[in-house]
C-alpha cells in the first residue's frame, strides 16, 4: 500500500518525493560529520595496518589489495576506490591516489593519498614510506587530539555558561508572568522553550565537533564484556519499567520530583555497570600495549608460536588483562581452533582498540610478518592513542566536577523560586480574600483603604499555579536532558554512559523537586492579615 501510494506521488511531482533532495542533503550532511570524527582515528588504524603487513615483503597490489578489504576503518573505502582505478581502468598507483585526493573532502586524508601518490612517482620504496607516514600520521593525530581537547575545555566552560544564563532567562520569564500575567501566556512560554533548547544544541554540537571520536567499545553485535551484556539484558526490562511507571505518576498527578527520582533510582544499575566497563576498558587497554609489545618480542626473539610464547609473559603486571590472558592460553593449550580463541579474547575484553590492533597483529603474522617489528608499530600506535585518552580523561574529570553541582545548582534556583512564587501567591490571594469580606462588613473609607491595598497586591493573584508547573517541569527536563548528553560528549566511551549520567542527574534532579516545598515552608513564611 505504501509502495503504491509513493508511486503515485513520485508520477505527480515528476519522479521525486517532495523534500527528498532536503533529506539526502541532511543525510549526507550528519554522514559527512560522523566521518569527519572518525577520520582521525580510523586513519592511524589503516596506516598502522600499512606498515605492519609490509614487513611481511608483500607486493604494492596486495597491500591495497589486503587493506581495501579492511571495511571496520572509513579511509579503507578510499583505498577500494584507488583498487578500482588501478584494476578496471588501468591508472597506475600514482594517478589512482592522485586522483582519489583531488576528489577527497577530508583533508587529512586527502594529504596522505597526495603524499603515497607523491612518493610513488619520485621511486620510494613502500615500506620505507609508509612506516614515515606512519610516524606522520602519529604527529597530525596527536596535534588534532589536543586541539580537540583545548577546544572542549573551552567550549565546556561556554556551555556552563549558557547553560546557567538559559536557566536566569527562564527564571525571568517567570517572574514576569507572575507580576504582569501576559495575556498570550502559551506564545511566551514556546518562545521561553524554543531559547533553551537553542541554547543547549548550540553548547552540545559545539563540543561535540570539538574532539575527534574515539569509540572504546568494539561495538560487535550481540558480543561484549560482561558488563555490556548485562546492561543490553537489564535494559529489556528496565526501559519498558521506567516508562510505563513515569506515565502513570504523571497521568496520576504526582509530583514531578518522583518521576525523576524513580528515572534515576532505576537508571542506576544500568549506570553502575556503565562506569565499572569504562574503567575496565581503559585498564585494559593500557595494559595490551604492554602485552602486544612482550609477546611480539618473545616470538621474534626466540622464535616461539603464540601459545608457547604466551606461557613466557609475566602476566602479574597485567592486572586487568590478565584473567583473559591466561583464558586464551589455556584453550590454545587444549588445541582449540586459534582464530575462535582471540575472537573470543576480543568479543570479552569490550575494548575497541584491542579488537583493532590484535587483529593488525595477527593478520601481519599470518602474512609471514615479523612479529617484532609488528608488535612495535602496533604497540605505538595504540600507546600514543591511550596516552592523549588520558589527558581527555582528565579533562572529562574536571568537567563533570564542575557540570554536576551547577546542575544542582542551576535546577535549585528555578525551583526554589517557582516555589516562593507560589507561596506568595497563595498568601496574596487569601490577603485579597480578607479584604474583601472586610470591604463589606467596614465603612466606606475603610473601604478605600482596603481597595487601594487590593491595587498594591494584585500582581501576584493570577498566578497560572498549572501552567507554570507544567513549564518548570519541561524546561527543568531541557536542562537535565542537556546536561547529561554534554557529560557523555565530554567523556566520550559508549552510548550506555548516557545511563550513568543520567541516573545521577535524575535522582538530584527528583531530589531538588521534593525537598524545595519542605525548605520553602519553612524559611519563608509569609503572615496572613485578619481584617481588621
Amino acid at each position: 500500500m505504501f509502495e503504491s501510494f509513493r508511486e503515485n506521488i513520485r508520477d505527480k511531482t515528476g519522479g521525486k518525493l517532495p523534500f527528498e533532495d532536503t533529506g539526502i542533503k541532511i543525510r549526507a550532511y550528519f554522514s559527512q560529520i560522523t566521518e569527519k570524527k572518525q577520520m582521525g582515528s580510523d586513519l592511524l588504524f589503516m596506516v598502522t595496518y600499512m606498515a605492519s603487513i609490509i614487513s611481511a615483503d608483500i607486493t604494492r597490489p596486495e597491500i591495497f589489495a589486503y587493506t581495501a578489504t579492511r571495511q571496520e576503518y572509513t579511509a579503507s573505502k578510499y583505498i577500494a576506490k584507488v583498487e578500482t582505478f588501478v584494476k578496471r581502468w588501468n591508472y597506475n598507483y600514482a594517478k589512482a591516489l592522485e586522483m582519489v585526493a583531488e576528489r577527497t573532502q577530508n583533508p587529512m586524508l586527502s594529504s596522505m593519498l597526495s603524499r603515497y601518490g607523491n612518493s610513488i612517482s619520485s621511486g620510494v620504496p613502500d615500506d620505507e614510506f609508509l612506516l614515515l607516514e606512519l610516524s606522520t600520521v602519529r604527529s597530525v593525530y596527536r596535534n588534532h587530539f589536543e586541539q580537540g581537547i583545548e577546544m572542549l575545555k573551552k567550549w565546556g566552560d561556554a556551555y556552563i555558561a549558557l547553560m546557567l544564563s538559559a536557566t536566569i532567562v527562564s527564571v525571568i520569564i517567570m517572574v514576569s508572568i507572575a507580576i504582569y500575567a501576559p495575556d498570550d501566556l502559551d506564545s511566551t512560554l514556546n518562545t521561553s522553550y524554543l531559547l533553551i533548547i537553542g541554547i543547549a544544541v548550540f553548547g552540545i554540537g559545539t563540543m561535540y565537533s570539538a574532539i575527534p571520536g574515539d569509540p572504546k567499545c568494539h561495538g560487535i553485535p550481540s558480543q561484549g564484556s560482561y558488563e555490556q551484556k548485562m546492561i543490553r539484558r537489564m535494559e529489556y526490562f528496565i526501559l519498558p519499567i521506567l516508562i510505563i511507571t513515569s506515565i502513570l505518576l504523571i497521568a496520576g498527578g504526582f509530583n514531578i520530583g518522583l518521576v525523576f527520582l524513580l528515572a534515576g533510582i532505576l537508571l542506576a544499575p544500568l549506570g553502575l555497570f556503565a562506569i565499572i566497563d569504562d574503567s575496565n576498558i581503559i585498564g585494559r587497554d593500557e595494559d595490551f600495549s604492554v602485552f602486544i609489545r612482550s609477546i611480539g618480542t618473545i616470538m621474534g626473539g626466540k622464535g616461539l608460536t603464540v601459545t608457547y610464547a604466551l606461557a613466557e609473559i609475566d602476566i602479574k603486571p597485567l592486572k586487568r588483562l590478565s584473567e583473559f590472558i591466561q583464558s586464551v592460553y589455556s584453550k590454545l593449550n587444549l588445541g582449540l581452533d586459534e582464530n575462535m580463541v582471540w575472537e573470543r579474547f576480543i568479543d570479552e575484553s569490550g575494548s575497541n582498540l584491542i579488537s583493532k590492533y590484535l587483529n593488525i597483529f595477527r593478520d601481519s603474522i599470518k602474512l609471514g610478518g615479523s612479529p617484532s617489528e609488528v608488535a612495535k608499530v602496533v604497540s605505538s600506535s595504540m600507546l600514543e592513542q591511550t596516552l592523549l585518552r588520558e589527558k581527555r580523561e582528565m579533562l572529562a574529570t574536571g568537567f563533570i566536577v564542575l557540570l554536576i553541582p551547577m546542575h544542582v545548582a542551576m535546577i535549585a534556583i528555578f525551583v526554589f523560586l517557582y516555589q516562593i512564587l507560589l507561596s506568595m501567591s497563595h498568601a496574596v490571594t487569601a490577603v485579597m480574600a480578607s479584604f474583601e469580606q472586610a470591604s463589606v462588613a467596614m465603612s466606606d473609607s475603610t473601604t478605600s483603604v482596603g481597595g487601594s491595598m487590593s491595587g498594591m497586591v494584585n500582581i501576584f493573584v493570577n498566578f497560572p499555579e498549572d501552567k507554570m508547573g507544567i513549564y518548570v517541569a519541561i524546561v527543568v527536563l531541557i536542562i537535565t536532558i542537556a546536561n547529561i548528553m554534554a557529560g557523555k560528549i565530554v567523556k566520550g566511551g559508549a552510548n550506555y554512559l548516557y545511563y550513568a549520567f543520567g541516573s545521577i542527574l535524575f535522582t538530584l534532579t527528583g531530589l531538588v523537586f521534593i525537598v524545595t516545598p519542605f525548605i520553602v515552608s519553612m524559611l519563608f513564611q509569609i503572615p496572613s492579615f485578619e481584617a481588621v
